[in-house]
């Protein structure tokens, strides 16, 4: 795609926009705080038993039925649209999953294939052992690696999903093909997400909260971002669908 006709996202311009739609409509909003808090507080309570499943479909449901409001399609809960999300969203949830058991598997390849002398090999191997025993260390290298690709294996391909919840195309390529370019845009949307969200739970607890007050502010957010993204498929697709 030639430079002349990327799309540029003015992120902070469309963060602005979000906080003066949130502060018009904020009886909606507060309610959907308030729906999304139940829901996943409920869903930290119960991730241990059957219930937690038929939470996450609560909240899937709640997630879509936000987005097909604020596009105004009605119904806002519509089964149709909600099973053809589904399409999306697996692909997403595949490929992180591939991709993290992948980062894993990675420094496993020289025990296997034999590129090391066995000396090094001994070596490489109680390294690796102590390494995978220091368990704060993987999850960050896990959390880091996540961030950088989330650009491309979430928050772009989140567009094809909110596509596909107001009925429109949910092909992840061409989502990919309208967002090129914008890469460093969507890495400082999930950096403000993840230090914020990160930022309100760790000073909740080191102010002597639990995790279900920190999940006040931290729902507050997520209604926030989810509409973010909303106003970010508005500024790629928006204009030319209804053009």
């Amino acid at each position: 795609m030639p430079k002349s006709s990327v799309a540029k996202l003015p992120l902070f311009k469309l963060m602005l926009e979000t906080w003066r739609y949130c502060y018009h409509d904020y009886e909606r909003i507060f309610l959907f705080v308030a729906l999304n808090y139940l829901i996943c507080a409920t869903a930290f309570s119960t991730w241990k038993t059957m219930w937690f499943w038929g939470i996450l479909i609560l909240m899937y449901m709640l997630w879509g039925g936000i987005f097909r409001y604020y596009f105004k399609r009605k119904p806002y809960l519509r089964p149709q649209e909600l099973l053809s999300s589904l399409i999306p969203s697996t692909k997403i949830m595949v490929l992180t999953v591939l991709i993290v058991t992948a980062f894993i598997l990675l420094p496993l390849v020289p025990l296997f294939v034999p590129i090391l002398p066995p000396d090094k090999l001994d070596k490489y191997s109680h390294f690796l052992q102590l390494s995978m025993q220091e368990s704060d260390l993987l999850d960050s290298g896990i959390n880091l690696l996540l961030v950088l690709l989330s650009p491309i294996i979430l928050y772009r391909p989140f567009l094809a999903w909110i596509s596909a919840l107001i009925g429109r195309s949910r092909s992840l390529r061409f989502v990919w093909r309208k967002t090129v370019g914008n890469y460093w845009e969507f890495l400082l949307l999930a950096i403000l997400i993840d230090v914020s969200m990160g930022g309100f739970y760790q000073g909740t607890l080191i102010l002597g909260g639990n995790g279900y007050i920190a999940l006040i502010p931290i729902s507050v957010l997520i209604i926030y971002f989810n509409l973010v993204m909303a106003k970010i498929y508005e500024f790629f697709f928006e204009t030319e669908q209804n053009g």
